[in-house]
């Protein structure tokens, strides 16, 4: 018997499989990269809510009236003179009189143009100059805006009222806690996310916002030391506080004009947080932006892992016809072998007969 050589069906399902396991390997990358995206959107949103936890310990004190009334005045200490000069709130800062008892020397307007305030510090002659009657931001009286409007000479000029009673150790001593635990919990949770395998670990924006953190500790205005207040930053990036060094100062404010100056620097540390917190997680925040960077870059891929999945399942469609209708043209091929073969063996077998 001559033989003919034979045709074998098609194994459409594996052919098929193999084709789409090549040509889905860039979606499945764009699917990766979609979920990284999603991971990083999730760990900064955690840390945005830690910073926002860390922003609202810190105003508890800046914002505070515990810290200083929701609205001070200043008198001159020579009564003919009362009322020419005041002050208000616009931050928490050292509760009570100022710590540094000021004259006013010039004010503009009055053939000067700038005003002028003098105060002792440790010994010496602090000199503050204005364009403005205004007085603000400054290191030694933090949180307090300062307007002028009169001068006199040699008068003395204090604030007032005094420290609030509800005003005690145990109060600050629970926000300045509180503030120091929400920074420590920020920093640490940003050590882990830029950790290795971390889903931040090579981002830079978690860098920065804990280097800010950190930098907030540091004030060159003042001679008086966070760690006068029990507050201090340690070697391996983190804070402690001692209450019993706190609750000190704050109960010898009244007999030691130092003490004044050691709480106002947490009133002002505090003031310093903030402005970091608050500037990472505004609407325009460097947080804020991550995020949102992030969430357009999902879009996008979320629409191109749609359009492609759109394009496999077309292609995946078309290889399946494709292949299922070269199928059928084998079987219409093994048909007419099958018919060529019974002849040849037919012819074949006459031959061999005769």
């Amino acid at each position: 018997m001559v033989g003919i050589s034979s045709m074998n069906l098609i194994d459409v399902q594996a052919i098929v499989s193999n084709v789409m396991a090549v040509e889905s390997m860039r979606s499945n990358r764009l699917v990766e990269q979609k979920s990284a995206q999603d991971l990083q959107i999730a760990a900064y949103q955690e840390l945005n809510t830690s910073m926002a936890a860390v922003a609202s310990a810190a105003e508890a004190i800046t914002s505070s009236a515990r810290w200083v009334p929701a609205s001070t005045t200043v008198t001159f200490s020579d009564v003919a003179d009362t009322g020419k000069v005041s002050a208000y709130s616009s931050a928490g800062a050292v509760s009570g009189n100022s710590p540094y008892p000021f004259t006013v020397t010039s004010i503009v307007g009055s053939g000067s143009a700038t005003a002028t305030l003098q105060y002792t510090k440790n010994g010496s002659t602090v000199t503050q100059t204005s364009t403005s009657n205004t007085f603000s931001n400054l290191a030694d009286f933090p949180g307090l805006t300062i307007t002028v409007s009169g001068t006199t000479h040699p008068a003395t000029v204090t604030l007032s009222p005094q420290v609030p009673s509800s005003s005690t150790s145990a109060t600050m001593v629970t926000a300045a806690q509180n503030l120091v635990t929400a920074l420590n919990n920020t920093l640490n949770l940003i050590k882990v996310q830029t950790s290795a395998n971390g889903a931040l670990e090579t981002e830079y924006t978690p860098q920065q916002v804990s280097q800010d953190l950190l930098s907030t500790a540091f004030d060159s205005n003042t001679l008086a030391s966070l760690s006068d207040a029990g507050i201090q930053l340690t070697k391996v990036g983190s804070f402690t506080f001692d209450e019993a060094t706190f609750s000190d100062a704050y109960d010898t404010r009244a007999s030691t004009p130092f003490s004044y100056d050691i709480i106002g620097q947490v009133a002002a540390f505090a003031a310093r947080v903030e402005a970091v917190a608050t500037a990472a997680t505004s609407v325009t925040g460097s947080l804020s932006r991550e995020v949102s960077s992030r969430q357009n870059r999902v879009f996008d891929l979320t629409q191109q892992i749609l359009d492609m999945n759109t394009a496999l399942a077309q292609r995946e469609d078309s290889l399946t016809i494709f292949y299922s209708e070269l199928n059928a043209k084998i079987q219409a091929l093994q048909s007419k072998q099958s018919y060529l073969q019974t002849s040849l063996d037919v012819f074949v077998k006459a031959l061999t007969q005769n």
